[in-house]
């Protein structure tokens, strides 16, 4: 019991019942727009290098080579795996960098058809340096940079064996081209301030506009919109972001993010007990990340839907397995996923799908706490520490259910537990408990009726709700539910926390988006065309 106490211990983000909302208290202009400190030059990760390259030299697919890059190390505060100014290049991940610069090149200048369309024979290698340069570099080249790469050039003959002197030179700058900072950073070099701001030039922009929609490098449309300085107009900056919403690219970013979000990876570790649950098919965790991928693109790009039909609508997609445990009549296969619609009174949204209930679980019990931990901390953004790594989970007591339980272990009056067990961790889980460790629905456990009512704190007020489907309806309902969606993208696409200078943003953000006014895709737009992503801070956060 002692153990299971520590976890409470760690709350924060409360004050009595009244979640701390980012930007309360700070000394900052009511209502305004400001960028938040940040670094000036975020690494690339990995996919988003994978992306690039493949869009740089227009190949089919990805090259593969990023697989040997050593696994970045986050910050233990980091939802997302972009945090631009965390990532670094280290003497581990540069000889990788290295090899695959000669890899990617050895493979564009035996190619005819890549060689051809990248570096077409002018008879002058300074076309071809400045051209495909500006791309690699996502920005026109400076002369002296132009001079560089010339002599790079002209030192590759005989560097290569067979390969004509013009190849050769191609080659050496593609290998120099692919190591550089300015490929492997987005480098932000505008420096000149307006009061407590700077903005960024075209290019600048273009590059955050790619890689927060698409992982990847501005295309010929973005660049052109750079160079005739349209990107200064946030009118401008709009028409583009959504335009580049209906690239397939957008679809994979806004896939990703919710994955990361919801931790989706995590549903690769579902092991049901095979005591308990005989039939449940060894691919589960495999068919509910499925189920999860397609639900959020349908939704989002197939519907135009917002946030609140993320979380409170009763369709999903499901193949044999997943109809079984949905209790959804008719004939399915086990490869192919249908479009249905679930019992709307027990489900509804991503958190009564069966990735998020049998990922928080037990191998043969519904986990209520960490159920309600997830819902605290990443939809209502009350941050909860977690526990020691070897807590235990609580032993089911002779006689009690699964609540019950928890309510002993968790919830004795005076106990260092019960704050915040009582008041947030539990009334958030409870509401979860109709749903078993595959996350099939039961109303009886240990020959007990199951209670699933619950009152977590909603906007700062104890709310009661009878079940997981009027949890779903509340959150979707919610300012602080929304705000903290709108602070996970401000990280995700800005490759930083969210800060006190974004609270203006994501105040106006939240609202809309709680009033129905934004879909997921205006959304982005909204936060796209904004100050705080158009221009940086006059203030530079250096990296690690």
């Amino acid at each position: 019991m002692v153990l299971l106490c520590i976890l409470a211990m760690g709350c924060e983000g409360v004050v009595g019942d009244t979640p701390i909302r980012p930007g309360e208290g700070d000394d900052l202009p009511e209502g305004v727009v400001l960028p938040a400190p940040h670094t000036r030059a975020s690494r690339l990760t990995h996919a988003q290098w994978e992306r690039t390259v493949q869009d740089l030299f227009g190949l089919d697919g990805p090259t593969g080579l990023s697989g040997s890059f050593r696994t970045d190390s986050l910050p233990g505060s980091s939802t997302f795996d972009n945090p631009g100014g965390d990532l670094v290049v280290d003497q581990v991940l540069w000889p990788s960098y290295q090899s695959a610069a000669a890899d990617v090149a050895d493979m564009a200048t035996n190619d005819p058809a890549i060689l051809g369309r990248i570096a077409p024979d002018t008879g002058n290698p300074e076309t071809f340096i400045r051209d495909f340069g500006m791309l690699a570099h996502r920005r026109p080249l400076t002369d002296d940079e132009v001079t560089e790469y010339v002599n790079v050039f002209e030192t590759a003959a005989g560097l290569y064996g067979p390969l004509d002197e013009r190849t050769s030179g191609v080659r050496l700058v593609l290998e120099a081209m692919l190591q550089s900072p300015h490929f492997l950073y987005r480098v932000e070099q505008s420096a000149e301030r307006d009061g407590r701001l700077i903005p960024l030039d075209g290019y600048e922009i273009a590059s955050r506009l790619s890689y927060a929609l698409w992982n990847s490098m501005p295309d010929e449309e973005l660049f052109a919109a750079a160079a005739a300085g349209m990107l200064s107009d946030p009118e401008a900056v709009a028409t583009q972001a959504r335009r580049m919403l209906d690239d397939p690219r957008a679809h994979d970013v806004v896939v990703d993010f919710h994955r990361q979000l919801f931790d989706v990876e995590s549903y690769a570790a579902i092991s049901p007990s095979e005591m308990d649950f005989p039939d449940a098919d060894p691919n589960l965790g495999q068919y509910a990340m499925r189920e999860h991928d397609l639900f959020v693109e349908e939704i989002v790009f197939g519907r135009d839907g917002d946030y609140r039909e993320l979380l409170t609508s009763s369709d999903t997609f499901v193949n044999e397995e997943l109809a079984r445990i949905y209790e959804v009549s008719g004939t399915f296969s086990a490869d192919e996923f249908e479009l249905v619609s679930l019992d709307e009174t027990r489900r509804r949204g991503v958190f009564t799908q069966v990735g998020f209930l049998a990922a928080n679980a037990t191998s043969r019990l519904p986990d209520p706490i960490h159920r309600g931990v997830f819902i605290a901390e990443r939809i209502a953004c009350v941050h909860i520490e977690s526990p020691p790594d070897d807590t235990p989970a609580p032993a089911p007591e002779p006689g009690l259910t699964n609540r019950g339980t928890i309510e002993l272990h968790t919830e004795q009056p005076g106990s260092v537990c019960a704050g915040c067990h009582a008041q947030i961790i539990n009334p958030f889980g409870w509401p979860f408990e109709n749903f078993d460790a595959i996350g099939m629905w039961q109303t009886i456990d240990n020959d007990q009726p199951i209670d699933p009512t619950g009152s977590p704190p909603i906007d700062g007020v104890p709310t009661p709700v009878e079940n997981a489907a009027q949890l779903a309806d509340v959150l979707s309902d919610s300012t602080y539910a929304h705000e903290c969606y709108v602070r996970h993208w401000i990280e995700y696409a800005l490759g930083r926390p969210a800060e006190p200078e974004d609270q203006a943003l994501v105040a106006d953000l939240g609202l809309r988006s709680r009033d129905g006014e934004l879909s997921v895709k205006e959304l982005l737009v909204q936060l796209v065309s904004s100050r705080a992503f158009l221009t940086r801070s006059t203030e530079e956060v250096s990296g690690p």
